[in-house]
């Protein structure tokens, strides 16, 4: 696990970088950074803020007869149905995707 202290050197390097207008590249030339090192923290930064703690997709088992309706999910200005028995990977990854617009 980095220390607090490391993520927030490379929270403030991410953060410049993308309010400098460079390439991640100028940036790291220009600031004596390694533009790899910089380009992992800005996937790991960007992945930690989509990861919201104490909230997660959960098995759910019906008991009785399922409808032949689609599945409505929602979330905030979003909304999708899909068919009954829809690969439930997907669509975990497919809100999480929609999660992190």
């Amino acid at each position: 696990m980095q220390s607090a202290k490391t993520k927030q050197f490379w929270q403030r390097h991410v953060d410049g970088w993308r309010s400098s207008g460079l390439t991640q590249k100028q940036y790291s030339q220009k600031h004596g950074v390694n533009a790899l090192t910089l380009a992992q923290w800005s996937h790991r930064l960007k992945r930690d803020r989509t990861e919201v703690p104490g909230r997660a997709l959960v098995p759910v088992r019906v008991v009785g007869e399922v409808s032949p309706a689609p599945i409505q999910v929602q979330h905030g200005a979003w909304r999708i149905s899909v068919p009954v028995g829809t690969d439930t990977h997907w669509l975990a990854t497919l809100m999480r995707e929609i999660v992190a617009c």
